[in-house]
């Protein structure tokens, strides 16, 4: 009876070593002894490879959902696009209960890297508002700062800015950094000063470009504090807004606290926060995947991460679905703000609840997630991500040496590139995801040998080398295995 445990390592990007990248053989050197000693493949992990367009960083949801699906999903961001492009979102009927209730006021993040928003859709949901007889719309953008580059806020608020112009209905509100707006860390007061702002119940200094240029001189956009634009307004009770995140689980600590006093909006489904009816695309379930092969195998997989990439192990993994197979185990997560001082984060309880399900003798499969990689490296400071390299290093010790003792297979992969650059040449913080691909490293259990087929391919190809790693066919419609275990 064959058991398997497939890790997931959140932001291992695989790139050249160089000035920036904390994913080395110097920084982790029991994952580079495990590639060399059992061989690796190269997965890609960033755009059409896992659903996305061309030229976007991979991101967690598509990273997970791609792994769990073993094949190419069409990512959200697409689904919208396209939406725009044919006109079938302006013709929602949610636009009518909108328009009969006052100024619309939308808010979403200002970024180009698609992790959470884009720019352009912040763009095309005013248009298409104007489009289906929204009157007066207030646009409050988000700063990012994170999964865009910091320091790239003026460049992409122009982009807005000029893409406004054309348009008389709309004007800008409250201007703010994502650091409270984005918060998913349990706090509702954290979120309800975000929303504060947007409802005018703070006194807002005016925004200039000089006060946004002062504050990027010695800090990032993300914290940038809540301004007011000159014209501009607040919410008034009753007004609806509208948010443009192309994934929900940065966005549902806000939408609950303004859904306090304002009918709430959205491209995607946060859950019980927001009607059905208010969701104009609303997520399907994915009707196949790794999970569906684990029931119909009769096995039943343990899910482990820390809060803040639980449902990456689960709701994203099981294509949106998180119930649909698996037990989970959520390890409390500390608060993104104490991350500078406490790069191991939550590590070792992961680690420790790994080792309890490896040792127990009725799991054969479980899925897991270390998240340091990709939380830390979003820091953009390389001795923190250095830090966070060996704290990773030293739990994959830990969990091989479990592995060998209680005859598991082990599998070790990313979702994403992140902490493969996390300052750039010049020494800057970059914090951001990268293009790069992501590693697949083997352990193969105690009298198992691994026999790689290909060593080139894509994070749709982890989950058919899984379920070759537990004895099981995989399934005509999955991305090949890579490897064999005999």
């Amino acid at each position: 009876m064959r058991k398997t445990l497939l890790l997931i390592l959140d932001g291992l990007g695989h790139a050249a070593p160089g000035p920036g990248n904390a994913v080395t053989k110097a920084t982790l050197p029991r994952l580079f002894e495990l590639m060399e000693r059992h061989g690796h493949g190269v997965l890609e992990a960033a755009g059409p490879a896992v659903g996305l367009e061309p030229g976007q960083v991979g991101n967690s949801e598509a990273g997970h959902m791609t792994i769990g699906a073993g094949e190419v999903i069409p990512s959200m961001t697409r689904r919208i696009l396209n939406a725009y492009e044919d006109g079938s979102w302006a013709a929602d009927p949610a636009w009518k209960a909108i328009a009969a209730k006052g100024p619309l006021h939308v808010v979403g993040l200002v970024s180009d890297a698609g992790v959470h928003a884009f720019v352009r859709t912040l763009i095309h949901a005013v248009h298409t508002a104007v489009k289906a007889g929204v009157g007066e719309i207030v646009v409050h953008p988000v700063l990012d700062g994170v999964d865009s580059k910091a320091g790239s806020a003026p460049a992409l608020l122009a982009e807005l800015r000029t893409a406004l112009d054309s348009v008389p209905e709309a004007r800008l509100g409250v201007i703010q950094g994502r650091a409270r707006f984005c918060d998913r860390s349990g706090s509702l007061d954290v979120s309800r000063a975000a929303a504060d702002a947007f409802r005018g119940a703070l006194e807002l200094p005016p925004f200039t470009a000089a006060a946004l240029e002062a504050h990027l001189a010695r800090s990032s956009e993300a914290d940038f504090p809540p301004h007011l634009f000159a014209g501009g307004r607040a919410m008034a009770p009753g007004e609806p807004v509208l948010h443009t995140s192309n994934r929900a689980d940065r966005a549902r600590q806000i939408v609950k606290v303004l859904g306090e006093t304002q009918p709430v909006y959205m491209l995607v489904d946060p859950g019980a926060d927001v009607p059905c009816e208010h969701v104009f695309f609303p997520q399907r379930p994915l009707e196949r995947g790794l999970y569906r092969v684990f029931r119909e195998s009769g096995l039943r997989s343990q899910r482990i991460a820390e809060k803040c990439k639980f449902p990456h192990v689960t709701f994203f993994f099981n294509g949106f679905d998180a119930a649909a197979e698996g037990d989970g185990t959520c390890i409390p997560s500390i608060h993104e703000k104490e991350i500078p001082a406490h790069p191991e984060m939550s590590a070792r309880e992961v680690t420790d609840t790994i080792l309890a399900a490896l040792a127990s003798a009725d799991t054969r499969v479980v899925v897991a997630n270390l998240a340091n990689l990709d939380q830390v490296g979003h820091l953009g400071n390389f001795e923190l991500a250095q830090r966070a390299a060996a704290e990773v290093d030293d739990a994959l010790g830990r969990i091989m040496s479990a592995c060998d003792e209680h005859g598991w297979s082990l599998l070790v992969t990313g979702d994403h590139g992140n902490a493969d650059q996390v300052s750039d040449a010049d020494g800057k913080p970059h914090g951001s995801h990268t293009e790069a691909p992501v590693p697949l490293a083997v352990r193969p259990a105690p009298g198992l040998s691994v026999r790689w087929l290909a060593t080139d391919g894509s994070l749709a190809n982890v989950a058919a080398t899984t379920l070759a790693a537990l004895g099981l066919d995989a399934p005509a419609w999955m991305e090949p295995a890579l490897a064999t275990f005999e």
